[in-house]
């Protein structure tokens, strides 16, 4: 079974990974707005003009938001390496949140309070968050996945296995192969459930070359099924 050290280098390393995609996100969405303003620019239609300016609304809301999100997000990690303040980065991607709800960083905003207050020790109220995000931004099925994955963690720390397991199945089918198929392996492993376990072991095997994942799930599959000794093996006539 995976230790406890290792789980955190895999959130870690996601975590990263989810400011770097985000920020492309962010700038991709507003790239597309601008696309948007200049076709309108040019255009004579009416129906047009009113896209025209329901896109700028948004775009001047997103460039709004962004800088609030990312003034919390310097609380929730900050860039000089100083001690985390999830409290004040709590406050901050709320307001965030509150002010520009309708936006990619409102979205954001919302998944890092849920984060902020399940290190803080708060976690019925990071679920709240977390279920208020699927509902309020079901669209956004990366983000969708992150938040139904941090909240398999909570209810596996809050004992509560079978909701854990859910909310690593919701997140795999929104994200695809990776760490919550590594996560459901391990769980279904560690409840006795040897086929499913191997079936995911096998998934991440197959679809995650080339990493530690894969490495040590080719370990388990070997571990559930041994290879046949030699007197086992079949005869043929």
């Amino acid at each position: 079974m995976p230790t406890i050290k290792k789980r955190g280098s895999a959130v870690k390393i996601q975590q990263e990974q989810e400011i770097v995609t985000l920020a492309h996100k962010v700038q991709h969405a507003l790239a597309g707005y601008q696309k948007q303003l200049r076709i309108a620019a040019v255009a004579a239609a009416v129906a047009l003009v009113l896209i025209a300016g329901y896109a700028m609304f948004r775009s001047s809301q997103e460039q709004k938001a962004a800088p609030l999100v990312a003034a919390a997000y310097e609380f929730y990690s900050p860039s000089t390496g100083a001690s985390a303040d999830y409290g004040k980065a709590l406050d901050l991607f709320r307001d965030a949140q509150k002010k520009y709800p309708h936006t990619t960083s409102g979205a954001v905003a919302q998944y890092y309070a849920g984060n902020c207050l399940v290190s803080l020790g708060r976690a019925d109220e990071a679920l709240k968050e977390y279920q208020a995000f699927v509902h309020t931004y079901s669209r956004d099925k990366y983000l969708l996945g992150l938040v139904y994955q941090r909240m398999a963690y909570v209810y596996e720390g809050q004992g509560k296995l079978a909701d854990a397991r859910k909310a690593f199945q919701q997140a795999e089918a929104l994200t695809g192969p990776g760490v919550a198929t590594v996560e459901l392996a391990r769980l279904y492993e560690a409840a006795g459930n040897m086929p499913e376990a191997e079936a995911k072991y096998k998934v991440v095997m197959e679809k995650l070359g080339g990493t530690t994942w894969s490495m040590n799930a080719m370990g388990k599959v070997q571990k559930i099924m041994p290879a046949p000794q030699p007197g086992e093996a079949k005869t043929t006539k």
